[in-house]
């Protein structure tokens, strides 16, 4: 079978700053009253990487290739007192700061000509700590990725965090973006877990680390930058340099089942009411079993990725983590009742996943399914939009569908291009819209619109194609899915620039990203970067 893929943006939530050094040498075991505070830290110190270095022009390039920039230099972060240290040195130079961690932003927010990068990839300790309060967490540091976090947690602890699927993204921002996973059905969002974020913050003339805890007194400072933190998203309000989470993190499961199926788009476009019964079937399903007290399917995460015609198939990726495949089974057979195009296994391209005909599933240890399923994919340039679905598909979101993914494209390869529809809810939905900056409480599944290409002059056909599927999807409610509609606005790890104005003349992706969490997250700003040091193309504002 044809299947050709990018697997980027499989789960791959952005990262405003991520990557690592051992856990003892960085001081993980202690909190503000611990060793990280009271003991210089023993580690070489950090690197500055000028245009001249051989290794500028990577450091300074974006995982995707249509952001790179040039600033005055590059600053490898070697430790804590490093970090603060720069920080303060780039401000009295006059010097903008911007953070850089995975590198995986999908908008350019890192870019900075003539300012300072600061890089964390080097800070990725992962950990037992302690917060500030002296109770045990397992702390994180910024510059670890996704694959830091998995291996160490599991191997050394035998927990994990439900985080995402692309494990080169960096946990700086998809953290404090929210992030989320296979297992966030199951055990909500990565910051359902968080108890501290030590960050680097600039009040006044004072650069110095804040930690600020889950049990600060409600409506402190440290509190409130907390609480920012918990989906207020990455480049908002300082340095991130360590996460703590409780130490009753889960533990993965044993075993998963892991399956992999297509529908060839030869077969759809000759039966185009299967793709119709494909999409309400697979929503329907989903709107019914995804609310915070469900029991049968909350271990049950679903990828269904629509390609452009051109691709040759939809596919569908499932992990279903417990012993019996029975309701996995049942799972499958729902999506494709009333087809006439029916399922084959899907044997390479996505996930390189390989199942043999006709189970449609494979057993794998749970560590090694995460590294199966990895959506990082390789290099290349891409745009991204995204939105929050809180019921089934409406029949004019699936006409758009339609009528944008079986559109002749001419010489334009739309082979990458895709809408994937990730499922959500369950124990996401089991907090309330406030608790967290993350607004988004009662959504079903959650959106992801992307296309990838190499050639910089297809870029501006790639753009207008990826808007104009978009905003046809959601033309009833002008152009951008609306929040408190059927859809529930965008998701800030998946930043998009094109989001907008309002009638009100007021940016379109403060609303969709945060709803009414907004105006607490400029509070917080005023707080704690008043001199709106850190900012880019949608950081949160300063109040007017």
């Amino acid at each position: 079978m044809r299947n050709e893929l990018s697997r980027r943006g499989f789960l791959g939530s952005t990262g405003m700053a991520a990557a690592g050094a051992s856990a003892a040498s960085l001081g993980l075991v202690g909190g503000a009253a611990g060793p990280a505070a009271a003991q210089p830290v023993e580690q070489p110190e950090g690197r500055t990487v000028f245009p001249s270095d051989s290794r500028y022009e990577t450091l300074a390039q974006g995982f995707n290739q249509r952001w790179s920039s040039r600033p005055a230099y590059i600053r490898l972060v070697g430790n804590e007192a490093d970090a603060v240290a720069e920080l303060r040195s780039a401000l009295d130079r006059g010097l903008r700061p911007t953070v850089r961690g995975g590198g995986h932003c999908y908008e350019g927010f890192v870019d900075n000509d003539k300012g300072v990068v600061l890089d964390l990839s080097t800070l990725r300790g992962v950990g037992a700590g302690t917060d500030k309060y002296g109770g045990a967490t397992y702390a994180v540091e910024g510059g670890a990725t996704n694959w830091d976090v998995y291996t160490t947690l599991f191997r050394e602890y035998g927990v994990t965090v439900p985080a995402g699927s692309c494990y080169s993204v960096g946990v700086g921002g998809h953290i404090c973006g929210g992030g989320y996973g296979l297992l966030s059905r199951r055990h909500g969002l990565t910051v359902d877990h968080l108890v501290q974020v030590d960050v680097v913050t600039v009040r006044g003339d004072a650069v110095e680390v804040t930690r600020a805890h889950r049990g600060d007194p409600p409506g402190s400072p440290e509190h409130e930058l907390f609480w920012a933190h918990t989906g207020g998203g990455g480049g908002n309000f300082g340095v991130v340099l360590r996460y703590h989470f409780a130490h009753a993190l889960p533990a993965p499961p044993p075993r998963v089942w892991l399956s992999s199926v297509a529908w060839k788009w030869a077969d759809l476009l000759k039966h185009p009411e299967d793709f119709r019964t494909l999409l309400d079937n697979f929503g329907a399903f989903f709107a019914e079993h995804s609310g915070p007290a469900e029991k049968v399917y909350r271990g049950l995460f679903s990828i269904l990725h629509l390609t452009h015609h051109s691709n040759g198939n939809v596919v569908l990726l499932s992990q279903w983590d417990e012993e019996d495949p029975a309701p996995l089974d049942a799972f499958l057979a729902r999506l494709e009742r009333g087809m006439r195009a029916r399922s084959t296994s899907q044997t390479n391209g996505v996930g390189g996943l390989c199942l043999p005909c006709p189970d449609k599933r494979r057993r794998l240890p749970w560590l090694q399914a995460t590294m199966t399923l990895n959506g990082s994919g390789p290099n290349q340039r891409g745009k991204y939009k995204s939105a929050y679905h809180r019921r089934a598909f409406t029949p004019a979101q699936i006409d758009a569908w339609w009528t944008w993914l079986t559109k002749d494209a001419g010489s334009l390869d739309l082979t990458r291009t895709l809408v994937q529809i990730d499922s959500y809810g369950c124990r996401v939905n089991a907090r309330g819209a406030a608790e967290t900056a993350v607004p988004q409480r009662d959504s079903v599944m959650k959106l992801q619109y992307q296309t990838y290409w190499t050639d910089p002059a297809d870029d501006a056909a790639h753009l207008a194609y990826l808007s104009g599927l978009y905003r046809d999807t959601y033309r009833a409610t002008g152009g951008v899915p609306e929040i408190d509609t059927d859809t529930d606005g965008a998701y800030v790890n998946y930043p998009d620039v094109d989001l907008g104005t309002t009638a009100d003349r007021q940016p379109a992706y403060q609303r969709l990203y945060y709803k009414g969490n907004y105006r607490r997250l400029q509070q917080a700003k005023e707080i704690w970067d008043h001199g709106n040091v850190f900012h880019h193309a949608q950081s949160v504002t300063l109040p007017s």
